[in-house]
């Protein structure tokens, strides 16, 4: 998750044209200071103000083609990827680059990892795993230089680390990494979307649902962005919820007065279960590079039944259109890298979000860069 310039902004809504569960800690091990540039404007850090804009004016021209080139290359790539030992090959090294980027920043990661794994976690995945969940067979493959995915212990314990290791150069001019890199970038976006909410007049948010939560590092800034919020988050892996709920049980004493804690909630985030009509802000940070494009326009439909009318949905996610992003598909080194760790990669840059948003029911949604390679979008369902 690295860095170029962000665009420049307008204050208009998208209008798009063209047709078209958890976010690891490991899905990028690129390096940053191979693809970063310059900072958003108005960086501040976590207190930055809302950028109200929606990016690319209206219009009714083709969308932009941002398949990759060099396809024939491409395709080799993938198959090479199917073959166990260099799958296993590429996640190893994926995986030492995150431990060694943490140890620059003054992270302890396999001290923190080890801390987790001294827990007692067999009732707690007990309590978290919900009867009657199924796995689709998108979330049991290999995928974040994990064999098991996110259905497995090492996944949950290594996110919030693994997280704030890929994520402290994102917001860099040059590619330095920044310990508090992770907290900014997320604290951007939630600035970012509270602003489109506002300009687009949707309703207060006093209840959000966090859609691919994981452990809860998104549903935590949707709390702080949105004081008295109650939030619920919702994954697919009893074990991120087992550890998001530990995590949370040693953070209560650091909750501020009037804050809620945060609920965490096993289920499949395109049919999560939850009533119609429920809440007034639905969630999806990092998410959808990670499944397959017609899951992600199932999640949008979930979305919009799970709001109230004037509620908004907020995505956050890699901007295909940037041009750091479209080096990494010209750059067959950096697609493997890659490719590694993201097995859905090349169906989430075909997919046409807007549209996909739109065709769910929302308004023509807000867009807008968080980072120099990340966009927000920000959608309300009508009153």
């Amino acid at each position: 998750m690295t860095s170029l310039g962000a665009r420049t902004l307008l204050a208009h809504p998208v209008v798009s044209a063209g047709p078209p569960q958890s976010s690891s800690g490991l899905c990028s091990a690129l390096d940053a200071r191979s693809l970063s540039a310059v900072t958003p404007r108005g960086h501040r850090g976590s207190n930055m103000p809302p950028m109200r804009a929606g990016a690319a004016p209206a219009g009714t021209a083709a969308p932009e083609d941002l398949r990759p080139p060099n396809q024939l290359l491409l395709s080799v790539v993938e198959k090479l990827f199917s073959i166990k030992p260099i799958w296993e090959r590429a996640s190893r090294s994926a995986r030492q680059k995150i431990v060694r980027r943490s140890e620059e920043i003054g992270l302890d990661f396999e001290g923190a990892v080890q801390q987790l794994r001294d827990v007692e976690w067999a009732p707690r995945l007990a309590a978290a795993t919900a009867a009657g969940v199924a796995m689709p067979s998108y979330y049991t493959r290999s995928f974040h230089a994990y064999p098991q995915g996110n259905l497995c212990w090492d996944a949950a314990m290594e996110f919030e680390v693994a997280s704030r290791s890929v994520h402290s150069p994102v917001m860099s001019p040059d590619g330095a990494v920044d310990p508090q890199g992770d907290d900014i970038f997320r604290a951007t976006y939630m600035n970012l979307a509270k602003g489109f909410i506002e300009e687009g007049g949707a309703r207060p948010v006093e209840d959000a649902v966090d859609l691919g939560c994981a452990t809860g590092l998104s549903s935590e800034h949707v709390r702080r962005a949105f004081p008295g919020c109650r939030v619920t988050g919702v994954d697919l892996s009893p074990h991120m919820i087992a550890v998001g709920r530990y995590l949370q049980e040693q953070r209560l004493s650091d909750l501020a007065p009037g804050q809620q804690p945060l609920q965490f909630v096993h289920g499949n985030a395109e049919a999560t279960g939850l009533p119609d009509s429920s809440t007034d802000l639905v969630t999806l940070c990092l998410v959808a590079h990670e499944l397959p494009a017609d899951v992600t326009r199932a999640i949008f439909r979930e979305a919009y039944r799970l709001l109230r009318p004037g509620g908004a949905l907020a995505v956050m996610e890699m901007d295909p259109r940037t041009e750091a992003f479209k080096r990494i598909l010209r750059n067959p080194a950096a697609y493997c890298a890659f490719k590694a760790t993201e097995p859905w990669l090349l169906e989430y840059i075909g997919l046409d979000m807007q549209a996909a948003v739109t065709a769910a029911g929302f308004a023509a949604p807000y867009l807008g860069a968080n980072s120099p390679r990340h966009k927000t979008v920000v959608a309300i369902k009508p009153q």
